[in-house]
């Protein structure tokens, strides 16, 4: 059975913003700094992907908090300063009120500038960090072809606004789904109003976090979703190669950012609890002076030597995917952006001799 539907409770921020959350299952607790609308009121109106993952956080074992950000859901929306620090207050003060004083911290997307800013600033207290199609830079994310296509039919008056809702919502899911994009756009009228949205995505474009990355101590997962059309591989990479810690992975297209997927929730349910990412052994130790493991070297000598993936998955007897999850780690640690960055990476540090 899913867990019963929480009540919604509220707590008051620093600065006097009152901020709405709910409280799912029991166990471990396990915070979501909230992304766009609010993760509270999505839960509530039964939006399906994050409804999906708190239930079955919850039958995992997990207390997993979601909460509304300052101007928009069940929290005030009537407010001036949605910027970086007023939403750490805001997860602060959720925090705060539950009594937390160690817990994993998780984020999608936007949310996850968020969770970076808070770890920073309070180490002490996240144990570990998941962080779900994150960037560094607003400017970059609002780039992204998906965003300006969405974002270019924003209008203010009342029959606009609906279009662009269906728009924002078509966009999101790809195209693919009428039903998320009726039941999307009612949600997402409710929630939020033309000017608010306005003053959050200002925000959001003035956020560049890029400096607050090798602070980050907690280990931290950081995974890209191709199929979740508002996230990008580049912005996931540069977060990922920018905290010590960090492992990148990647996961199929119906993700924890789109849709539920058991692989997903298994890969941040075993990361949470003290696992890898990818729910196997504990990294290889680095043997090379960028920090490649001794698996990803042969992987990198076969790239050097033509090898297709499916080619190199035969020779070392290992699943495609677990292939493509060696080359996300390599290239993020030398800095490849493709597949020839790699080949003329191993040509320069001796990589090349036919991996034998």
């Amino acid at each position: 059975m899913p867990p019963a539907v929480p009540p919604v409770q509220y707590t008051t921020a620093s600065d006097g913003v009152r901020i709405a959350y709910i409280s799912v299952g029991e166990g471990a607790p396990l915070v979501f700094a909230s992304n766009i609308f609010g993760d509270a009121t999505r839960y509530l109106s039964e939006n399906g992907h994050v409804r999906q993952v708190t239930d079955r956080l919850a039958r995992l074992g997990w207390r997993v908090i979601r909460y509304d950000h300052r101007g928009m859901g069940a929290s005030d929306r009537d407010v001036d300063d949605v910027g970086l620090e007023a939403r750490v207050r805001d997860l602060s003060a959720v925090v705060g009120h539950l009594g937390l004083d160690h817990f994993a911290l998780g984020a999608v997307d936007i949310g996850a500038a968020t969770a970076i800013a808070y770890v920073v600033e309070y180490p002490a207290v996240v144990s570990r960090l998941a962080l779900v199609s994150p960037w560094a830079s607003g400017e970059r994310y609002l780039q992204l072809p998906a965003l300006r296509a969405a974002y270019s039919a924003q209008a203010s008056g009342e029959r606009e606004w609906r279009l662009f809702a269906n728009i924002l919502g078509s966009v999101a899911s790809g195209f693919k789904d009428p039903d998320f994009v009726r039941t999307g756009t009612e949600f997402f009228l409710r929630t939020t109003s033309p000017a608010a949205l306005s003053a959050f995505n200002a925000a959001n474009a003035g956020i560049d976090i890029t400096n607050l990355l090798p602070r980050v101590a907690a280990p931290t997962l950081v995974t890209h979703e191709p199929g979740f059309q508002f996230g990008s591989f580049e912005l996931c990479q540069e977060v990922a190669a920018g905290i010590r810690l960090a492992e990148f992975v990647m996961i199929g297209e119906d993700s924890i950012a789109g849709r539920q997927h058991e692989e997903t929730l298994a890969v941040l349910d075993s990361f949470l609890r003290g696992g890898t990412g990818t729910g196997s052994a504990p990294p290889e130790p680095a043997t090379d002076a960028d920090g490649l493991t001794p698996r990803e070297v042969q992987v990198l000598r076969h790239i050097a030597a033509g090898a297709t993936n499916k080619e190199i998955a035969g020779t070392l007897s290992l699943a495609v995917s677990t292939v493509e999850r060696h080359l996300v780690n390599l290239y993020t640690k030398i800095g490849a952006r493709r597949r020839a960055d790699a080949i003329a990476y191993a040509l320069r540090h001796g990589f090349d001799d036919s991996a034998r």
